[in-house]
């Protein structure tokens, strides 16, 4: 039985192929661009594609639309700089550029005028009439041209909408195994080096779950408790100050966890940008973190939006991967290695 993501990735394909070989009815295209929205749980899209198949009502906000009003743009309904948008739905649009098309086509048809002409008149009156005929021809081969562009500009809103919906899903499929790989790594560290920070694993996402302000505060608080337990693992607190590259002199107190965690990282591996790079983001997680603890401490409420918890859990999550990269390789060899003979 297929997941509901990879219904989506296989709608989304189909999609794709219908849209690009033009094909299908605009009308079973959208219902299938339809589909994949409520697969994806797209509320924005929803409404768009609905709105893309019963038409536009008048006086219309495009900021309902939320994250689809780019499509509406970038398929030319919607004029940004002007405001103005063009109602009639995509099965409409479609039905006009084919009444355009077949109109042009009989005229094309057309018979031609008389080989013989006999007099001055019917000559006259066959060239007036084939001005008059050429006139409607052109002008309705304009309407059919204007139309048609329509039609193919708008559609192209909806396959940008399943072109970047495809991404996504595949972008989503790296991310799965970019955390699958890292899981493994910090189960491993974790269970053989600082099983403690396990506990504390379990509190925070137990806390997350709980949905409240409060209690995204006290999962915040047990990140920062989790990084001090890493951090007593694999650098245990000392008196003596410890010297970055720059030659900085830098605590390393029980309490200075971000120090003691830059000094392991510092000395697992040689300096290089990606050190920097996670130096900083170290140094931005634990400093809204000390924030949030510090407040706590004080009995100041703290209003941590559901969005920036979840954040700083995925971070300090990946920042103890890093960790176990870097940590379990230096950790594993030095117990596996063979004692010296005496």
């Amino acid at each position: 039985m297929p997941t509901r993501i990879e219904e989506a990735r296989r709608v989304a394909l189909s999609l794709l192929d219908d849209l690009e070989g033009s094909v299908s009815r605009i009308d079973a295209v959208l219902m299938k661009a339809k589909r994949l929205a409520r697969l994806m749980r797209d509320a924005d899209a929803q409404l768009w594609l609905d709105l893309e198949t019963r038409g536009y009502p008048t006086d219309f906000s495009f900021a309902q639309l939320g994250t689809c009003q780019q499509y509406a743009v970038s398929g030319g309904r919607l004029n940004l700089e002007t405001s103005k948008y063009y109602p009639q739905s995509l099965p409409e649009l479609e039905a006009n550029a084919e009444s355009n098309q077949a109109l042009v086509d009989s005229l094309r048809a057309s018979p031609g005028p008389k080989a013989n002409v006999k007099d001055f008149t019917e000559k006259s009156a066959t060239e007036a009439l084939m001005a008059t005929q050429l006139r409607v021809q052109i002008t309705q081969t304009k309407q059919y041209a204007q139309s048609k562009a329509l039609l193919v500009s708008v559609k192209s809103g909806v396959h940008n909408y399943a072109t970047d919906t495809y991404l996504a899903i595949e972008l989503g499929d790296v991310a799965e195994n970019i955390f699958e790989t890292a899981r493994h790594d910090i189960d491993r560290f974790v269970r053989s080096h600082c099983p403690k920070a396990a506990e504390k694993l379990i509190s925070i996402n137990e806390r997350m779950g709980d949905g409240s302000s409060e209690s995204r505060t006290a999962a915040l608080t047990s990140c920062r408790r989790l990084l001090m337990s890493v951090a007593d693992s694999v650098f245990p607190a000392r008196h003596v100050e410890w010297k970055d590259s720059s030659g900085k002199a830098r605590k390393v107190g029980t309490d200075q966890y971000k120090n003691r965690l830059l000094a392991f990282l510092a000395e697992a591996s040689s300096v290089s940008n990606s050190d920097e790079l996670v130096e900083s983001e170290l140094e931005h997680l634990a400093d809204r973190l000390d924030a949030i603890y510090e407040k706590t401490c004080k009995g100041v409420h703290v209003d941590v939006s559901e969005q920036e918890a979840r954040l700083a859990v995925i971070h300090t999550y990946l920042f103890i991967g890093e960790i176990a990269r870097r940590g379990m390789p230096t950790r594993l060899n030095s117990e596996q290695a063979p004692t010296s003979n005496s």
